[in-house]
């Protein structure tokens, strides 16, 4: 790629740079009472945009040098555009399908309650990825819950649906494993 291509290519990161910093900057005044022990209201929205910065940063570093590409894919432009021509195949049906699932689980969290219901929901989407290891993909599936609700419930401290019973018992089991009165 050509010196100019590369600093264009970069552009889009700079633009994410200055409105992250805009951000953060805007995060760090934002007025409250701090209690001790607890973090404020600005901890989730710097964090968040620490990565973004991380992230747009990296990319900027990239592109510009070329960072990450093979020597043959930085002289080969006919190589990017007949890729930009003929893109891969996304599969449309399943994504339709996967927001069919997302509208399911918002049916299905205040019956099932959250830990059962993002299990399903986790199922659901490993399969419509065309995972089919059943065992491993309910392994992952009550890990991601657990971790989803110990990170709402310990960290951000957000209530979840418990369910109806006699869901709501396996709610109230799983709380309890992880600490939340």
């Amino acid at each position: 790629m050509r010196p100019l291509a590369r600093i264009r290519a970069g552009l889009p990161y700079l633009v994410v740079l200055g409105v992250g910093a805009f951000l953060f900057d805007t995060a760090d005044h934002f007025n409250f009472g701090a209690i001790p022990g607890r973090i404020g209201p600005d901890a989730w929205p710097k964090l968040v945009l620490v990565l973004m910065l991380l992230a747009a940063f990296w990319g900027f570093v990239a592109s510009t040098f070329g960072i990450g590409k093979a020597a043959a894919e930085q002289s080969s432009d006919s190589a990017e555009i007949e890729a930009l021509l003929r893109p891969p195949e996304l599969y449309p049906h399943r994504v339709w399908l996967a927001v069919l699932a997302t509208f399911g689980y918002l049916l299905l969290l205040p019956v099932a309650g959250f830990f059962l219901a993002t299990i399903i929901y986790t199922l659901a989407l490993l399969y419509l990825g065309h995972y089919r290891r059943l065992l491993l993909g309910v392994a992952l599936s009550v890990v991601v819950a657990f971790g989803f609700m110990f990170l709402f419930m310990r960290v951000v401290y957000v209530s979840l649906p418990g369910g109806i019973a006699p869901f709501d018992h396996v709610s109230f089991a799983v709380m309890a494993f992880l600490g939340v009165h």
